[in-house]
């Protein structure tokens, strides 16, 4: 039982952190601008952050909840490591976008 709900815990902050990232990209295409990559390439690159961040904490389990980063990703507050990943969706999608006009 504990295990599912451990199970469940990831899958929401994989979620979320799915809906953060859309919900910028989606901002910024509203605004003119355009990726480069596939919106997948966004995806992974934010989510692996997520999971070396948890990694990082080196708590046992390791679990995507205990990331420090999520804060940055949610919130838009800086990590207290903030020279390793400042902004890590805004810096994902800043290397892959194209102002169409």
């Amino acid at each position: 039982m504990l295990s599912d709900d451990r199970d469940q815990i990831e899958l929401q902050v994989i979620a979320d952190v799915l809906d953060t990232v859309e919900a910028r990209l989606r901002e910024r295409e509203q605004c003119g601008w355009r990726l480069t990559v596939p919106r997948s390439r966004i995806y992974a690159t934010v989510l692996l952050a997520v999971i070396v961040s948890a990694r990082a904490t080196h708590a046992f389990p390791a679990t995507l909840d205990r990331a420090d980063i999520l804060d940055a990703i949610f919130d838009g507050i800086e990590p207290p490591y903030s020279g390793t990943a400042g902004r890590p969706v805004e810096d994902a999608i800043r290397n892959h976008i194209v102002h169409v006009n």
